[in-house]
């Protein structure tokens, strides 16, 4: 389910907001990589029904722009969405199949279903601020502040590469691996998981 809004509140004022609703469910989620096996059974795909690697719950982005008058623009965008899921591995060949990618972890007495623990939520927000001049009819000087990942959101686990293996359970059944789960980093970038930036810039129109 897609909901869209897009609203121009006064002449110097509009906004957009996009949001949407999903369930995404597959047996495997594993189709552009083909050296790995990631089902517990290859040959009963029955008990890898279960929410695909894209399933994305909850999807929201908004957008604004403000014109304050004296060639001053301000906009903005936040990008909001659920968790990805993940499949709980522990990394090593427990069955004796040659295959890592598939030996899952026991979480409360029982083997981990795939895909059933999720990423953290993702939220970014980044800000520009933009002052304008103009130079005669055809020419114009802009000046811009743009401000990345505003709220400094780490935005880490993108992907299963991003998250901390199981490792063999011990007696109890905790995991060895005191980062279980855990994100271990986010991509560097000037958007997405990096620090807060801020990028100024000029622009002739002629």
């Amino acid at each position: 389910m897609t909901l869209s809004l897009t609203h121009h509140l006064a002449r110097r004022f509009q906004i957009q907001v996009n949001y949407t609703l999903a369930r995404n469910h597959d047996d495997d989620s594993n189709e552009r990589n083909f050296s790995r096996e990631t089902a517990l059974n290859p040959f009963d795909l029955s008990i890898e029904d279960a929410p695909s690697k894209q399933d994305v719950r909850h999807n929201l982005n908004l957008s604004g722009l403000l014109d304050v008058g004296t060639g001053f623009t301000i906009s903005g965008i936040v990008i909001a969405r659920s968790g990805l899921p993940f499949n709980p591995v522990i990394g090593t060949d427990q069955q004796n199949d040659q295959n890592d990618d598939n030996d899952r972890a026991i979480i409360d007495g029982h083997v981990a279903r795939r895909n059933s623990l999720r990423q953290p939520r993702f939220y970014d927000m980044d800000l520009r601020l933009l002052k304008a001049f103009r130079l005669g009819e055809q020419r114009k000087l802009g000046f811009s502040a743009e401000l990345f990942n505003v709220t400094a959101n780490t935005n880490k686990g993108f992907g299963n590469d991003g998250i901390s293996v199981y490792g063999v359970p011990l007696a109890d059944g905790s995991p060895s691996v005191l980062t279980a789960g855990s994100p271990l980093f986010a991509p560097s970038t000037a958007r997405f998981g990096g620090p807060r930036q801020l990028q100024l810039g000029m622009r002739f129109t002629f």
